[in-house]
C-alpha cells in the first residue's frame, strides 16, 4: 500500500498561463527553440538535407502531438504523427515517478492507465522505428492542470500523535463523501515496529478506521502515512494533501465496569491496579453493556440534559445543567467516565445516573490521569446492549463491538493487511 513521494505542486498561475500546444520535436530528442511566432518547428530527420533540392524529397517529420496542459480528471494521452509508436516512458519531472500506460493497437496514441498527478509536469519519451529499422526517440514535456478547491477534499486524522492505548483505532474523517474508497485505501499505509494484522473499515462515506485484529503490542511504535495528495477520491474529487502521523503505544489499560456489583476495576498490563465504587445509568437511562474505548479527555465540561436529548424543560425532574470535572469520553453520543460528587452516596450500591459512569472526585482524578486514547473499557451487567450505537457507527463502541469478519466486510478492499516495518531515514 505504500506510495511514491508526492511532488510539490506548481502554482495555479503557472497553469492558467499555459496554452494548448502541438509539440513537434527532433528525432534526436532535443527540444528546439520556439520561433518568432511562438510555435515549435518541425524536426529534420538525421541525414536529411536542411535545404532539399528539387530532386530530393523532403522527409515527413515525426511529431509528438500532445495537448498541454491536460486535465487530471482524464487519462494523460499523446499521439505520434508520421511514424508508428512502439513504446513510451512518462515520468514526473519532480521525483521521477513513472506514469504507467500503453500504446493503442493502431500504434498512433498512448494513454496512461492511471490519472496524472494534478499540477505536475511529465517528461515524455516516445520510441518508434525509422525506415532503416533503427530505433528513434522523440521527447516532450506535458503539463497537467492544478485542481480547484471544489475538486479537492481535506480530512482530519485521529489521533495526531503522542501515546495511545493498545486498542487505539486510527481514524480519518473526510470533509466530503468519498466514492472511490478503494483508491483511498490503497493510499493509506500503516507501519509498526512489531507487525500486526489489521484492516480498514468504512463507518460511512466520510469516515474510515484502522484497527488491529487483536491489539497493538505495548510500547511499540506506529506510523500512519496517508499519501492522499492528488489521489482520486471520487469522479471529480481528489485528495488535498498527504499526512504522516507517528504514535507510541503505552501500557495496556483495561477498565472493567460491573453494573450489578457497581464497581469499576482498572488493570495495567494484566494486573489489577484499583477497584472503585461506581454508579451507572438508572433503568430508564441504562448504560450500555459492551466494549468502549477512551476517545477524549477534558478536565471540565458543561453537561446538560438538553444536549443529551433528554429534556430541555427546566421543570422536568430529568433536567440538569452541570459543570462536570475529569471527563473521559467513551462515545460521541454522550457516555463519559467522570467525577460525580452528587452521587457518591449511591456509588457502589445503586445505579442513579443518566447513563454516564460516575466516580468520586478523587477516583475520577486518578482515572483521568491514567486514561489514554484507545484504552478499552468493558461494561457488563446492564439491561441495554450496544446495538443501536454500533448501527449508528458511533466511534467508541463500533470498533470493538464488531466481529473481525464484519470489520473486514467494511473494507473497500475486503482484505486485511500486515503492517510493515517503519521506514528509516
Amino acid at each position: 500500500m505504500s506510495s511514491l513521494p508526492r511532488p510539490t505542486r506548481p502554482s495555479a498561475s503557472f497553469y492558467l498561463a499555459a496554452a494548448t500546444a502541438v509539440l513537434a520535436l527532433a528525432l534526436s530528442g532535443c527540444t528546439p527553440r520556439a520561433n518568432a511566432s511562438g510555435t515549435l518547428p518541425s524536426a529534420t530527420p538525421s541525414g536529411a538535407s536542411e535545404s532539399p533540392s528539387a530532386t530530393t524529397p523532403t522527409a515527413t517529420p515525426v511529431q509528438l502531438v500532445a495537448k498541454s496542459p491536460q486535465s487530471p480528471m482524464k487519462a494523460l494521452t499523446f499521439a505520434l504523427d508520421g511514424a508508428t509508436l512502439t513504446s513510451a516512458t512518462v515520468t514526473n519531472h519532480i521525483g521521477g515517478a513513472v506514469l504507467n500506460g500503453s500504446v493503442a493497437a493502431t500504434g498512433k496514441t498512448w494513454s496512461s492507465d492511471d490519472l496524472a498527478y494534478p499540477g505536475a509536469t511529465y517528461d515524455v519519451a516516445a520510441w518508434y522505428t525509422d525506415s532503416n529499422g533503427a530505433a528513434q526517440t522523440v521527447k516532450a514535456s506535458v503539463h497537467v492542470t492544478s485542481l480547484s478547491d471544489t475538486s479537492t477534499v481535506g480530512y482530519t486524522v485521529t489521533p495526531t500523535g503522542g501515546i495511545v492505548g493498545v486498542n487505539a483505532p486510527l481514524v480519518i474523517r473526510f470533509f466530503k463523501s468519498i466514492t472511490d474508497r478503494k483508491a483511498v485505501e490503497r493510499a493509506l499505509t500503516v507501519y509498526s515496529t512489531t507487525p500486526v494484522v489489521g484492516a480498514w473499515h468504512w463507518m460511512n462515506s466520510q469516515e474510515v478506521h484502522f484497527r488491529p485484529q487483536t491489539t497493538w503490542p505495548t510500547h511499540s511504535q506506529i506510523r500512519l502515512v496517508a499519501a492522499l495528495d492528488g489521489v482520486r477520491a471520487g469522479l471529480t474529487l481528489f485528495g488535498q494533501n498527504s499526512t504522516t502521523i507517528n504514535l507510541s503505544v503505552g501500557d495496556a489499560h483495561l477498565t472493567k465496569v460491573d453494573g450489578k456489583k457497581h464497581t469499576l476495576s482498572v488493570y495495567v498490563n494484566g494486573k489489577l491496579n484499583a477497584t472503585w465504587p461506581t454508579s451507572l445509568g438508572r433503568p430508564e437511562f441504562a448504560t450500555r453493556s459492551g466494549n468502549y474505548i477512551v476517545l477524549l479527555k477534558q478536565p471540565t465540561r458543561r453537561m446538560t440534559s438538553c444536549h443529551a436529548n433528554i429534556t430541555c424543560d427546566p421543570k422536568s425532574p430529568n433536567f440538569y445543567d452541570l459543570t462536570v470535572n475529569w471527563d473521559a469520553r467513551l462515545t460521541w453520543s454522550g457516555t463519559f467516565i467522570h467525577s460525580a460528587p452528587w452521587s457518591v452516596g449511591s456509588q457502589g450500591r445503586a445505579n442513579v445516573s443518566h447513563g454516564c459512569i460516575n466516580l468520586s472526585p478523587s477516583h475520577a482524578i486518578a482515572y483521568y490521569k491514567l486514561a489514554q486514547y484507545g484504552d478499552l473499557v468493558t461494561v457488563t451487567g446492564t439491561i441495554r446492549g450496544p446495538a443501536d450505537l454500533v448501527a449508528g457507527d458511533d466511534p467508541g463502541m463500533t470498533d470493538w463491538n464488531t466481529t473481525w469478519t464484519a470489520w473486514l466486510a467494511g473494507s473497500a478492499l475486503h482484505a486485511s493487511v500486515t503492517t510493515g516495518p517503519i521506514p528509516t531515514g
